[in-house]
């Protein structure tokens, strides 16, 4: 299957106002996709449709296509997708029910139905890949937010989806625990095949990596290449915070696309040699 996620004609509405107004884009399998966009824009929403549990929401009037690898979510809700999509919140506190991070990772295999010796095979491989293995006998009431939120992706992850879907994942969480969490998703990515799709306000952190960017202000503004976007669009109108490089190069004007700091170098020796001469 080439793609993951289909979105055709999606409108959302709450008490007669839109939320997302005729919204259309498909997603291949293995893409890591950022989402962004102004506070309100839709972003949250959009996620919740995608993984089938926007009839949870009261009050919205939903119409339009959304299939999951095949599947059509809006008829077939939350429990069409099972298994195949994980969900990780903004606040990692709404998502622990356990004591224990052992307890918690091992809580959605249980109710999977797997065996004891499955579980804890499943238990040790999540946390391991998140880096956290030697927080599993501790109590979760004890870890940081950045921790906490290692701990929820482990417990996902330990379901084996194909697809997870972040909704501003790092928002309580420090700078420097932010770019550590970003960098142990990237390698998840890469590792497992997975399908990624973050709401993301700051781009610094994922831009090295996304293969496309979507840009949501109840309309879809862009959605494609996110360095070939930001050199057109002025994403900061719509409250996005462009990494310093791209904005510097985009305003000197230069025909280079930098995602990195030696790019970064580089470009502005081009910017500076050419006005030089």
């Amino acid at each position: 299957m080439d793609y993951c996620i289909e979105v055709e004609d999606l409108v959302v509405e709450a008490e007669g106002q839109r939320i997302i107004d005729s919204v259309s884009f498909k997603v291949k399998c293995g893409e890591y996709v950022v989402v962004t966009g102004p506070s309100g824009g839709g972003k949250s929403v959009l996620l919740r449709t995608i993984s089938g549990g926007a009839g949870y929401l009261s009050g919205l009037s939903i119409k339009g296509r959304v299939y999951v690898n095949g599947v059509n979510v809006l008829e077939g809700g939350v429990k069409s997708v099972a298994g195949t999509i994980g969900v990780v919140l903004q606040n990692p506190v709404n998502q622990v029910f356990n004591l224990t991070v052992e307890e918690e990772v091992a809580f959605p295999l249980e109710n999977m139905g797997l065996d004891p010796l499955a579980i804890e095979e499943r238990v040790k491989w999540s946390l391991s890949l998140l880096g956290v293995e030697d927080l599993r006998k501790k109590l979760v009431s004890e870890l940081s937010m950045g921790q906490l939120q290692r701990v929820v992706v482990a417990s996902i992850i330990a379901m084996k989806p194909k697809i997870m879907l972040l909704d501003e994942p790092c928002s309580h969480i420090d700078p420097a625990s932010k770019k550590d969490f970003y960098a142990a998703l990237k390698d998840l990515w890469k590792a497992l095949d997975l399908t990624i799709v973050v709401v993301e306000h700051e781009l610094s952190h994922v831009l090295g990596y996304a293969t496309k960017m979507l840009l949501l202000n109840k309309r879809l503004i862009a959605y494609g290449d996110p360095i070939e976007i930001l050199s057109r669009v002025n994403v900061e109108e719509y409250g996005v915070k462009e990494p310093p490089h791209i904005k510097y190069c985009r305003l000197l004007k230069s025909k280079l696309r930098p995602i990195s700091e030696s790019e970064v170098v580089e470009c502005l020796k081009e910017v500076f040699c050419k006005t030089s001469k």
